[in-house]
C-alpha cells in the first residue's frame, strides 16, 4: 500500500508545479494595452536639407535599367549627413543631422522609390532610428521609428515625410513629422 501513496502525493506536487509555472508565465507575459494614451506620444518637427555635398552617390546602379527622374537608376545607393533645421530654410536654426544611406529600390519608372535607413541624430545626442520606402511622388510617405538612444531610447513610432520643395540637381528640402514613443 505505500507504493499508491507515494504515487498520489507525486502527482499533487506535480501538479502544484504546474499551477506555480502557469502562474509565473501569466504574470511575465501580460498582455500590453489595447491602445495607448495620446498622451504619451511624442512629435517632433523638423526640415531635412537633402543634396550634394550632404548626400553623395556611392553605387552606381545598373546601367541596364531606365533612367528615372533627377538622373538616377534602379540601385544607385547614396550615404547622407544632412542638416536637420526648425525651418525649411537652410539658414534656421539647426536641430540635428539626418545620417544613413537610400538605395533606389523601384524599377517603376513612374514611382520611383527608395529604401531608406538613417538616424535623426539630434543636438543632445539622442537618436531616432528610422526605416522604410520612401514613394517618391507620393505627397505624404511613412516611414517606421524602429529604436533610439538618449532620450528616444527603444523608441516606435512613425514619421510622415513630405517634400517641401525640390530642385532638378536633386537637391530637396524634406519636412518631417516624427510622432513616437520611448520607454
Amino acid at each position: 500500500m505505500m507504493y499508491p501513496r507515494f504515487t498520489r502525493a507525486a502527482a499533487l506536487l506535480a501538479a502544484i508545479v504546474v499551477v506555480l509555472q502557469l502562474l509565473q508565465l501569466a504574470a511575465a507575459v501580460r498582455p500590453a494595452p489595447a491602445v495607448a494614451g495620446a498622451s504619451d506620444m511624442q512629435h517632433l518637427h523638423f526640415f531635412m536639407h537633402d543634396g550634394y555635398p550632404t548626400a553623395v552617390l556611392i553605387v552606381n546602379g545598373s546601367t541596364a535599367a531606365p533612367v528615372l527622374p533627377g538622373n538616377r537608376r534602379f540601385g544607385d545607393t547614396m550615404v547622407m549627413d544632412d542638416v536637420l533645421t526648425e525651418g525649411p530654410s537652410r539658414a534656421s536654426r539647426p536641430v540635428g543631422r539626418a545620417q544613413g544611406t537610400y538605395v533606389l529600390a523601384s524599377l517603376e519608372e513612374a514611382r520611383p522609390a527608395l529604401l531608406l535607413s538613417m538616424n535623426l541624430v539630434l543636438a543632445d545626442g539622442s537618436t531616432v532610428a528610422v526605416m522604410g520606402r520612401n514613394d517618391v511622388m507620393a505627397p505624404v510617405r511613412e516611414l517606421s521609428v524602429v529604436g533610439g538612444t538618449g532620450r528616444f531610447r527603444m523608441a516606435t513610432g512613425y514619421v510622415l515625410w513630405k517634400t517641401a520643395s525640390w530642385r532638378a540637381d536633386n537637391a530637396a528640402v524634406l519636412e518631417l513629422d516624427v510622432f513616437l514613443r520611448a520607454s
